[in-house]
This record gives structure tokens, sequence and C-alpha cells, in this order.
């Protein structure tokens, strides 16, 4: 029971089960209209509350569907999205945005350009990018208060990294929770993984970068 309930349940106590039905003398008669109109006050605030809460919940909602959904355009620009079983560049079974087949899928096993049906992959995308989220709220501080592109940026880049080959990355990491873009940039170019996709990569970097000339040029003008 919330305190709301609490409350609610002490004034129908006070306003039913007292004897005040009996309108012993006005100064009950009074007490029990003030208790009543208590009563009606406290259901309405607790109406407002639940509102209040429904629509702060649809805001944070909509937002991250916006932002899945442009993490989405972006992961499908660099994954692609194909609707059969495929290797990827490191000889994996892949399928859909850019998903490697584990033995808990029921894809396991099956040969290179098996059909997957597009509720399959649009399931698994989103179980994927849950995931991602999570991670990066565990990598990076405060994830959720970055600005959006750098969140775009590192979600893309442990979705394809995964999250133990993105914890190597700690200069990176620690650029990023500094708010040092260009440095940041950097330290990703300073890598394996650059070596590895540079076409994708160096996409990123600039992405990162251009806040930090953004960054640079505000300081700039306060100087």
């Amino acid at each position: 029971m919330d305190w709301w309930e609490l409350i609610l349940v002490l004034v129908q106590s006070e306003t039913e089960n007292k004897g005040w039905n009996n309108h012993e003398d006005t100064f009950e008669e009074t007490l029990r209209r003030e208790l009543l109109s208590a009563r009606a006050e406290i259901n309405l605030l607790r109406q407002d509350l639940k509102e209040l809460t429904y629509s702060y919940y649809k805001l944070l909602r909509n937002r991250m569907e916006y932002f899945i959904d442009k993490l989405r355009k972006d992961l499908e620009n660099d994954e692609g999205n194909k609707k059969s079983i495929y290797l990827c560049s490191e000889g994996h079974p892949t399928f859909g945005i850019g998903h490697l087949v584990t033995k808990n899928d029921p894809e396991y096993g099956k040969e290179v350009g098996t059909k997957v049906s597009h509720e399959r992959i649009y399931n698994v995308f989103e179980s994927d990018v849950a995931t991602t989220i999570k991670d990066c709220g565990q990598i990076f501080e405060d994830w959720n208060k970055l600005p959006e592109e750098i969140r775009l940026v590192t979600a893309n880049m442990c979705f394809q990294l995964g999250m133990p080959r993105l914890l190597k990355f700690k200069k990176t990491v620690d650029a990023c929770n500094r708010g040092a873009w260009h440095e940041m940039g950097e330290e990703m170019r300073d890598s394996r993984w650059n070596k590895q996709t540079p076409n994708r990569s160096e996409r990123l970097i600039k992405r990162v970068q251009a806040l930090g000339q953004n960054q640079t040029t505000a300081n700039a003008h306060y100087e």
C-alpha cells in the first residue's frame, strides 16, 4: 500500500467508522465535511500524478524510439540488412542487421543462403539494440546524458565490437567521459579497429571530431 492509499484509508476511517454519520455536533459535522473534501482533493491529486507520470514516460519512450530509429538507419548503412544467412567479413554466419548467429538462435547450423523473415530480423534487432544500449550505459559514465551524436557513435561501435572489445578502448572511453571529442576521435583512429574497417570507422571518427571542431570554435568565440 502506498502513502496515498494509506491517507485515503485513514480519511475513510475517520468519516465512516467513528459514528460521524450521526452528526452528533457542529464540530464533528464541520470536521467530517473537511475530511470528505480532503479525500476528494487527494483523489484529484492522485489522478494528476498518474497523468503526469504517464506523460513523462511517453515522452521518454518517444525519445528512445526516435534514437533507435536513427541508430537503425546508421547500422543499416554500415551493416546492411540481409534477408538471408551470410558469412560476415570474419567468416561468421550472420543475418539481418549484423546479427551474428549464436547457438541460442533457431538459425544456428542452417546453411548460408537460408531465408530469414522480416519479423524475425526486426525482433532480433530490437534485442541486439537493447543489449547495446545497456552495455553502453556500463562502459561510459552518464551515457544517457551524452550528446545524441556521441551516443549514436558509441552505440554503433558497441554494436559492431561488443562490450568486451570496446572496453579495451580505454583512452577512447576516457576521452569520451571527459567530453574531449577531438581527442576521442584521435584515439578511435589509433586502433586496430580503424585498420580493419577503415570506411566505417572514419565515418564515425569524423562525426565525433565535428563536435570537437564546434567545441573549439565555441571556446574561441568566448575568449
